[in-house]
């Protein structure tokens, strides 16, 4: 299973992986459950791309954190 960490424009580092164990599948979107130690017992949910290991770091984490609840910020 791939994990892949990203910082986000506040400065909170996030750990990203598949909901599926399973590699993805060409052209099949990926679930991402992504968690971060500055905010505790949140589990942010993210459909990206099946590439979503090339992404820009900082396009990943403006998507994380464009899913994150308001009251979390």
């Amino acid at each position: 299973m791939s994990v892949r960490k990203v910082t986000d424009e506040d400065g909170r580092t996030w750990t990203c992986k598949p909901e599926d164990s399973l590699p993805p599948a060409p052209g099949r979107d990926v679930l991402l459950l992504c968690t971060t130690p500055a905010l505790k017992n949140l589990v942010v949910k993210v459909t990206v791309s099946w590439q979503w290991l090339k992404m820009a770091e900082k396009g990943l984490a403006r998507m994380i954190v464009s899913h994150t609840p308001a009251h979390a910020h």
